[in-house]
């Protein structure tokens, strides 16, 4: 019996093994595991080389625009608009107020300022970035606040913003008599002599620069000669008093054959058109009405401290919060974004920069 079965397991594993394929067997472990490979990976394709960048070109100030080259960037970058009015910013085609084409969104006057590259017909300058006019904002203020004190919104705001019209002239300058020139004669020529020459006193020698032995006295007479009296027989048969009317300027002109014959030649304007009247009164609100935006959301009384700046000069945040105001008010509608001021200020306190 046993013999039988293993009869029976020979035949049937020659019958499976006929039942293969031709030419095909099935693996061996250790035909089917790959063998390693002896030769050397090739190197990964070189990566392309980074294409050359260029640097940007200079901020330059034109003077035909009244404006710098980096405006439009610099405003799209740095002021607080929506992405929109970005772009608009970017084209060009938003109008903008001229400070912001000057990168100065605080209309800072020349003065030799760090970043200063120009300055427009007015005085205001032209900055490199809007990064340095923020910078020199907060130095500007704090030159106000710890060396000027001037601590409140009023006194800071009448110097960064000064009232245009000044004292108005009321007539010719009255010059005072010298000594040795009485009656009034002061600053004339005779008043002069008399002052050269006064009495009693010794005139220094021409050529020598020493007095002379003898005083020498004026010969010029001090006063009119008395003139002769006339006659009350005579009141009334002179010739009689003649009334000159005032000529004006249009009759002068149409008066003289060679002189030209209108205002408009002379580069003045006319006679109908009204002069330009300054008020003081007008500058005085506007400057009171810019020193209020200037300090909302300062917590102060109108006339208080501001508190820009502690003790040891060191900026809080008070000084944001005015230069932010102060650069809706020169520039509105638009605004300074907080990021901008915040490193103008880190920038313009850092150990080492110019504090001008």
């Amino acid at each position: 019996m046993a013999m039988m079965h293993v009869t029976r397991l020979v035949l049937i594993s020659l019958l499976i093994g006929s039942s293969a394929p031709p030419g095909r067997s099935e693996p061996t472990p250790q035909q089917a595991a790959p063998k390693p490979s002896l030769a050397p990976e090739p190197a990964p394709p070189p990566s392309p080389a980074p294409a050359p960048t260029t640097p940007a070109a200079p901020a330059v100030f034109k003077a035909a625009e009244r404006a710098v080259s980096s405006w439009r960037a610099e405003a799209a970058a740095n002021l607080d608009v929506t992405p929109d009015v970005a772009a608009e910013l970017l084209a060009g085609d938003k109008p903008v107020a001229r400070c912001i084409k000057l990168n100065n969104y605080w209309c800072i006057k020349k003065a030799g300022w760090t970043g200063e590259i120009a300055a427009d017909s007015e005085g205001h300058v032209a900055f490199s970035t809007a990064a340095e006019g923020a910078a020199v904002a907060a130095l500007l203020l704090k030159r106000y606040y710890v060396d000027f004190k001037r601590k409140t919104a009023m006194a800071i705001i009448a110097h960064w913003a000064p009232a245009q019209c000044g004292a108005v002239a009321t007539g010719p300058r009255i010059v005072a008599a010298k000594r040795g020139a009485p009656r009034g004669l002061g600053g004339t020529l005779r008043g002069r002599w008399l002052s050269a020459h006064a009495r009693g006193f010794a005139t220094p020698a021409r050529g020598v620069g020493k007095a002379s032995a003898k005083p020498r006295q004026s010969v010029v007479a001090d006063r009119m000669p008395r003139l002769m009296p006339v006659p009350s027989i005579a009141v009334g048969l002179g010739e009689k008093d003649r009334v000159m009317k005032p000529m004006t300027l249009d009759a002068l002109l149409q008066s003289s054959p060679n002189a030209p014959r209108s205002r408009s030649m002379l580069g003045m304007p006319s006679a109908s058109m009204p002069m330009p009247a300054t008020s003081c009164a007008s500058d005085s609100a506007r400057i009171a009405s810019y020193a209020a935006k200037a300090a909302t959301g300062l917590k102060v009384a109108p006339d208080g401290d501001l508190g820009l700046f502690d003790g040891a000069g060191v900026p809080t945040d008070n000084l944001a919060t005015m230069m932010a105001n102060m650069a809706r008010v020169e520039i509105g509608p638009l605004a300074a974004n907080a990021a901008l001021i915040k490193t103008g200020i880190a920038d313009a306190f850092r150990p080492g920069r110019n504090p001008s």
